[in-house]
């Protein structure tokens, strides 16, 4: 006889599901990543050995193994349950619970309720991991939630994963930690060495790497990569080598799309949201830049997160120096800025004020 879990809801929001459907890509990384996340979970609960590449086992796969339902109504929503032919086992194993409260955990910033949760400091790394692999990031064109049975959904978007990756940062310097990007060469899994091509020196780089990040090294050994890590200087500031690489990913020049953004508990909302396509500098080709010929914005940064916060922080500004002057005090070209800042934004407080 099967027994069900209380049933779960994923819902994938934004843009991207305007037609009531979502990417291939994007399903299958959520997916993935809340079903590793769940074994994750499991294996902490039954106190089993963690390996430093992490494999469930047998008995881990049986009991938690998660089934999607068919997709419902809605931005792009999908039913989650988990089976079980040995029904003794509900509540007290029912995984989705646990995850449900692990990503209320990290949506609500609680660092000491998510230490409460995962005591072993070696399963709070790996599962930290694993949500930065799978959450949106800044300007994805999709979010996502997630509920529990009759809970209150927990919403999952792209300044979550700042959370995530401060959290796996906090324990070092973060001022000593920078990211490069440059053309992977070799791989060497027996050292946990990677070496890239650095383009403003043609200098081949060494970085050492944690395992857990070595699945997204073979996904991505095409095309240029980004590497962050701690790193050692020569004379003229450029990277001479990078150690403890904590991320490499591929460099992504998708379109990114702002409907709003926030700076402490103001929020500054766009309709229609602002479409950007990052794109690379020609010279170094270290900084991802973003531009706009309405609002004549042209800003830049080694990473999207970094891009998204700088852009943030431009808009901002733009709204607060032209968007509230009174128009007389204003140049013809200024007066140009404020009309298009006052025909698409509007600001407001943020939830959390």
């Amino acid at each position: 006889m099967e027994t069900e879990s209380t049933p779960c809801t994923l819902t994938i929001t934004g843009t991207e599901t305007a037609r009531h459907s979502a990417s291939i890509e994007t399903v299958t990384k959520v997916l993935n990543g809340i079903q590793k996340t769940a074994f994750l979970l499991a294996t902490a609960k039954h106190q089993q050995p963690l390996q430093t590449r992490f494999s469930p086992s047998k008995d881990i796969k049986r009991l938690y193994t998660l089934q999607v339902g068919i997709p419902e109504p809605g931005s792009y929503r999908l039913p989650i349950i988990q089976l079980s032919l040995e029904p003794d086992l509900f509540p007290e194993h029912d995984i989705l619970s646990a995850v449900n409260e692990l990503f209320a955990t990290v949506a609500n910033g609680s660092r000491e309720r998510l230490q409460g949760l995962l005591p072993d400091s070696r399963f709070l790394e790996k599962v930290l991991r694993e949500m930065a692999r799978f959450l949106p990031r800044p300007g994805s064109r999709w979010g996502m939630s997630f509920q529990h049975g009759a809970q209150p959904p927990v919403t999952l978007e792209s300044k979550v994963v700042r959370t995530v990756e401060h959290w796996l940062l906090q324990e070092e310097e973060q001022d000593a930690t920078m990211t490069v990007t440059g053309e992977l060469i070799r791989i060497d899994f027996d050292k946990n060495l990677v070496t890239l091509r650095y383009p403003p020196t043609a200098r081949e780089l060494e970085c050492s790497y944690v395992q857990d990040i070595e699945d997204t090294i073979v996904e991505n050994r095409r095309g240029l990569i980004q590497v962050t890590g701690r790193f050692t200087l020569d004379t003229e500031g450029h990277p001479k080598s990078l150690t403890d690489v904590s991320r490499i990913e591929p460099v992504d020049l998708s379109q990114m799309i702002f409907d709003s953004f926030e700076q402490g508990e103001r929020a500054l909302c766009l309709d229609p949201p602002l479409v950007l396509e990052p794109f690379l500098d020609e010279e170094s080709q270290q900084l991802l830049i973003v531009t706009d010929d309405v609002f004549d914005l042209r800003v830049y940064a080694q990473t999207r997160e970094q891009l998204a916060d700088d852009l943030a922080a431009e808009m901002f500004f733009l709204w607060d120096e032209y968007g509230k002057e009174p128009a007389e005090q204003l140049t013809v070209t200024a007066q140009q800025l404020q009309a298009a800042l006052l025909n698409r934004c509007r600001e407001e407080k943020t939830h959390a004020a």
